[in-house]
C-alpha cells in the first residue's frame, strides 16, 4: 500500500546547529502540541534545504548604535524566517511564526533575576517543526559584581546543574503555544508527570517556573514555557518522523529507557488529561483500589468518555467496549471536529475499517491496567550521551517532548512507540524493508530486559498496534481543518492516516508484522489464558 500518511511525529523542535556546533549546542525540543490560528498573519518562510538553513539570529551585539536599528535588523530578520518540516520534507509555509526579540524580552521578564537590559537578550535559532512555536535564547550574565568569578544572580542559577555561573551566556529554549489547544493548567498536566518521573531517577528536562511558581506562562492569546538545555547529543535533530532509529544499538537503549519510565510511572495517579481530579477507579494504593480486588480500571464497561486535550497519545474512546457509540459521544467533544467530518462517511468507515480491529482489542479491555506514558516515543524525542562518556554501545541521557503525554496503559504506549519508528510510514511503496525487524527486535529486548510483560500485556500490545493513532489522527483532522484552515492537509490526515495506517495492517505487510509480534510474545511469555492465547485467531486482515 502506497498511502502516505500525515507525520504527527514532524512536531518536535529542531534543536540547533549542525556539524561541528552541535558539539556546543544546548537545547531542547517542542511539545508535540497544535495550536489555534493566530491573530497575526504567520510570514512566510524562503528556507533553504533541510534544517541547515541559517538560523534567525536576533538581538544586539555589543557595538549596536542604537534600539532603533536593533529593532529594524530584527524586523528585517523576521521576514526571513526558516522554512518548516512537514509530511514531505521542508515547506516554504510555517503555520505559525517565529518569537520576535520584543516578544522574548516580554516573556523572559516574568521570570527570577530577568535580564535588565535588552542587550542581554539573543535568539540564536528558530525551530523548523509545525505545531507550535520555539526558539533557542542566549541571556548574556552581567559583569561579575565579586571577587572571583562569582556573578549576579541569573537565569542559569535555576540551571546550575547544567550552566555554571561561571558561563557568560545561559542558554534557554523558549516555546509558545496558543491558549486555545494549550493552557497554563494543559501545560502543567505535563509538567507534573515529568517531575514526577525526575522524582524517580527518571532523565527528563524541567521547566523553569515563573516568579509565581507556575511552570507555564499565559499573555494575551498565548502561553509559554521555558527549558533550560537538555544534556548530550540530538542525533536525530535532522531525521524526519516514522523513520527508524540509526541501529539496533540506539533502538534497544531506547527500549531500556522507555522501560524504565513506565516502571517510574505505575504509581503516578494523575487522572486523564483535562480532568479536574482523580477519579476513585484511577486511584491507586488506595482504599478505592482495595475495593476492586483485580487493581484495575474498567474501561469495558460503558463509561462516560472523556474529552481528554487534543492531539495528545488518548484511548478515551478505544478504551470502551463499543468503538462507533463512543466515538460518536468523542467527537461531539472535539471542538470543530463534527464539522470537519461532515463531508466524509466518517461513521460507516469507522465500522469498516477500524470495528474489526477493535473487535479483537474489545475481549482484552477489562484486563488494562491503566498508566500514564509518553505518547510520542521515538529517537527525535531522545537525547543521547556521547560515546567517549559510555562504555555501552549507546545510552539515552534525556527524555524530550511530554506533549503528547496522557493516562492509558503501558501495551497502548509500547504500541506508539513500534507503530512512530518501526514502519517507514512515509515509503510504503517499496517491496521489502518496510519494517525495522532487527530494530524491533532489538528495542523489545530492551524494553523486555527493564519491564517484562505478562501475556495479556502481550496479547493487549498487538491488538492496540493497529489502532494507536486513532485519536491523535481524528483530532489532526480538527486541527488543520478548523484551525489551520488547511482542508488538504485535513484531507490527509483522515485518509492517508486515520484509515490509511489501519488498512496496512489488514495488508499482507501489516499482518505479517501482527504474526512476527504474536510470535514473539509467546517466545518470551507463554500465554497462560484463553484472551491472550486466542486474539490472534479473530484478526481482521485485507
Amino acid at each position: 500500500m502506497a498511502e502516505k500518511p500525515h507525520a504527527p511525529g514532524t512536531g518536535r523542535i529542531n534543536t540547533g546547529p549542525t556539524g561541528a556546533e552541535q558539539k556546543n549546542a544546548d537545547s531542547l525540543r517542542e511539545n508535540k502540541e497544535g495550536q489555534a490560528k493566530p491573530s497575526v498573519t504567520p510570514h512566510k518562510a524562503a528556507p533553504e534545504h533541510g534544517s541547515s538553513h541559517p538560523a534567525c539570529v536576533q538581538g544586539a551585539s555589543a557595538d549596536s548604535p542604537s534600539a532603533g536599528e536593533r529593532d529594524r535588523k530584527a524586523a528585517a530578520e523576521d521576514h526571513a524566517q526558516p522554512g518548516q518540516f512537514g509530511v514531505h520534507g521542508v515547506q516554504t509555509k510555517r503555520d505559525w511564526p517565529c518569537l520576535t526579540l520584543a516578544e522574548v524580552q516580554s516573556v523572559l521578564a516574568y521570570y527570577p533575576s530577568a535580564p535588565s537590559a535588552p542587550s542581554a537578550v539573543r535568539i540564536v535559532w528558530h525551530s523548523m517543526r509545525p505545531f507550535s512555536a520555539a526558539a533557542r535564547v542566549l541571556v548574556s550574565q552581567p559583569d561579575a559584581v565579586a571577587e572571583g568569578d562569582n556573578r549576579a544572580h541569573t537565569f542559569s542559577q535555576i540551571a546550575e546543574h547544567d550552566v555554571s555561573l561561571s558561563q557568560p551566556e545561559a542558554a534557554f529554549i523558549l516555546k509558545r503555544h496558543h491558549a486555545s489547544l494549550r493552557t497554563v493548567a494543559a501545560l502543567e498536566e505535563e509538567h507534573a508527570f515529568m517531575q514526577h518521573l525526575a522524582a524517580k531517577d527518571v532523565p527528563v528536562c524541567l521547566p523553569v517556573a515563573t516568579r509565581s511558581g507556575h511552570t507555564a506562562l499565559a499573555q494575551g492569546e498565548w502561553t509559554y514555557e521555558l527549558f533550560s538545555p537538555a544534556p548530550g547529543q540530538d542525533d536525530y535533530r535532522d531525521v524526519m518522523s516514522w523513520k527508524p532509529y540509526h541501529s539496533t544499538a540506539h533502538a534497544r537503549a531506547a527500549g531500556q529507557a522507555l522501560g524504565r519510565l513506565h516502571l517510574a510511572a505505575s504509581d503516578y495517579a494523575a487522572p486523564s488529561r483535562g480532568e479536574g481530579t482523580v477519579p476513585a477507579r484511577q486511584m491507586q494504593g488506595t482504599e478505592a483500589q482495595a475495593e476492586n480486588s483485580s487493581g484495575k480500571d474498567d474501561f469495558s464497561q460503558g463509561m462516560a468518555v472523556p474529552a481528554g486535550r487534543p492531539l495528545t497519545s488518548s484511548m478515551n474512546a478505544l478504551g470502551q467496549s463499543d468503538l462507533l457509540p463512543a466515538l460518536r459521544q468523542w467527537v461531539k467533544e472535539q471542538p470543530g471536529l463534527a464539522e470537519q467530518l461532515a463531508p466524509h462517511t466518517w461513521e460507516d468507515d469507522v465500522q469498516a475499517v477500524l470495528t474489526p480491529f477493535h473487535a479483537v482489542l474489545r475481549p482484552l479491555l477489562p484486563h488494562i491496567r491503566s498508566c500514564w506514558g509518553h505518547g510520542d516515543w521515538h529517537g527525535s524525542n531522545l537525547f543521547w550521551k556521547k560515546q567517549e562518556e559510555t562504555k555501552t554501545e549507546a545510552k539515552v541521557s534525556c527524555i524530550l517532548d511530554f506533549g503528547m503525554a496522557e493516562r492509558t496503559c503501558v501495551p497502548f504506549d509500547l504500541a506508539v512507540a513500534i507503530e512512530r519508528s518501526m514502519i517507514d510510514w512515509l515509503d510504503l511503496s517499496r517491496s521489502h524493508g518496510v519494517v525495522a525487524y532487527a530494530q524491533l527486535e532489538a528495542f523489545l529486548q530492551g524494553y523486555h530486559a527493564t519491564h517484562p510483560l505478562c501475556a495479556a500485556e502481550w496479547a493487549q500490545l498487538v491488538a492496540f498496534l493497529p489502532l494507536v493513532h486513532v485519536e491523535f489522527a481524528f483530532s489532526e483532522v480538527a486541527y488543520f481543518g478548523t484551525l489551520l484552515q488547511d482542508h488538504a492537509s485535513a484531507d490527509v490526515a483522515y485518509t492517508d492516516y486515520l484509515l490509511g495506517h489501519a488498512r496496512w495492517f489488514a495488508g499482507p505487510e501489516g499482518q505479517a508484522l501482527l504474526d512476527w509480534l504474536t510470535r514473539y510474545a509467546a517466545h518470551v511469555s507463554p500465554a497462560t489464558d484463553v484472551a491472550a492465547s486466542s486474539a490472534s485467531e479473530h484478526r481482521p486482515h485485507a
